[in-house]
């Protein structure tokens, strides 16, 4: 990696990392697949050349002066960087776009020679990185018309296929009235051809207590069942043999338009013992259990006792273990917007929502430029009901820092 800058310190002839004739940048920090957005310990040393002994150690003295003064105060309007000095390091056309903040750090003086062109004194700086170098500068998708249980292949706006990238989500509810409960998963994919592993099946039921409704997600036809009075209902799940073989979290909406009172379900399916679990008025989502594939059609069992009339029990959703980022946000029943943001990113709050709620989930993700949106939301109207998502992106460049 090319480092720029360490602080106000811009490196120059006279003051720059120690390299040699054959290696022009110093060592990275390393690129860590499986904790890439961890805090990254950092080590370089640093060549101060000047006129007199004095002043190469004034120098020496100016930069930890202000490694300290820097860790004590919050950093360029980053409401949840705990202080620390900015590092800047060269990006893939020589620009200073790509940065972090290092915390923690030490300095150490190794030695102070005198040269024909007068003192150099040689300074190991050490300490952690908050997260490897990003480009603070984001560039905007815009995902519009985003339909109830949608699920859509987006490529970043402005981004390309040598990078990864650090993103964070606004959500807007258009005319969906109700919305106390929403879900969103985010699907890393790995080239434009990738396949989405996400997938949704429709319940069937014999219950005469049942309007079976079907709607449109807009990728597919998808049907939910209402129950037209309180009380009992089975429902069922086809999932079929040729689901792709992964572990999946199983995902089950029962939307209550009105309070339970003493309300469960039971989920079940071959070789799976019966899951009971009481149902709430303060949330619509449900994570009874993992799910692995079968060789032949599985058929998965949804009974629900005690729900007050007009409860909603929509498609099974199946969600990968490894890959997807999901949130889950439980508000009010007016939830019309939601804000999730990166922690090193952020210039206000990193969680928020309106109604103020909580918020399941990563303070963001990282993704290469193809991802898969689903769009967990329900309201009893599903005509005019729609979302809107907006993802700012953040470009990661490996190798500047690998």
């Amino acid at each position: 990696m090319r480092i720029r800058q360490i602080g106000t310190l811009v490196f120059n002839a006279n003051t720059n990392i120690v390299v040699d004739e054959t290696n022009q940048d110093a060592p990275g920090i390393g690129f860590r697949v499986n904790s890439l957005f961890d805090p990254q310990p950092f080590a370089v040393e640093i060549a101060f050349r000047r006129e007199t002994r004095q002043q190469t150690l004034n120098a020496v003295n100016a930069l930890a002066r202000e490694l300290y003064s820097y860790a004590q105060r919050r950093q360029n309007e980053r409401i949840a960087v705990a202080g620390g000095a900015q590092v800047i390091v060269e990006d893939e056309i020589g620009g200073t776009s790509l940065r972090s903040y290092l915390r923690d750090a030490a300095v150490t003086l190794l030695s102070v020679e005198a040269t024909s062109t007068g003192f150099l004194a040689r300074v190991r700086v050490t300490g952690t990185l908050i997260n490897p170098f990003v480009n603070y500068t984001a560039t905007g998708t815009s995902v519009s018309n985003f339909r109830l249980y949608e699920r859509r292949i987006v490529t970043l706006t402005g981004t390309s296929d040598g990078y990864l990238y650090k993103n964070y989500i606004d959500f807007t509810a258009s005319n969906i009235p109700g919305l106390y409960n929403a879900l969103l998963a985010i699907e890393e994919l790995e080239s434009a051809t990738g396949t989405s592993r996400i997938e949704v099946f429709s319940p069937t039921t014999n219950n005469n207590n049942v309007v079976m409704q079907p709607f449109s997600a807009g990728w597919q036809t998808l049907t939910r069942g209402v129950l037209s009075s309180g009380g009992s209902a089975t429902f069922t799940y086809n999932i079929p043999a040729t689901l792709s073989r992964d572990v999946y979290r199983v995902f089950i909406e029962i939307f209550c338009q009105n309070t339970p009172v003493n309300a469960r379900y039971i989920v079940s399916w071959p070789g799976q013992p019966q899951i009971t679990e009481t149902i709430t008025g303060d949330r619509s989502w449900y994570t009874p259990a993992l799910l692995a594939p079968d060789t032949s059609t599985l058929p998965l069992t949804l009974e629900i006792q005690n729900v007050p009339s007009g409860t909603m029990i929509m498609p099974l959703v199946l969600i990968p273990m490894d890959g997807v980022y999901v949130w889950n946000v439980v508000s009010s029943p007016t939830l019309s917007w939601y804000r999730i943001v990166d922690l090193q990113l952020a210039i206000n709050t990193p969680f928020a929502s309106n109604p103020p709620g909580i918020i399941y989930g990563a303070p963001g993700f990282v993704s290469s430029r193809y991802i898969a949106a689903f769009n967990g939301v329900m309201s009893p109207n599903t005509g005019s009901a729609s979302s809107s998502l907006f993802i700012y992106s953040h470009r990661i460049e490996p190798a500047s820092f690998a």
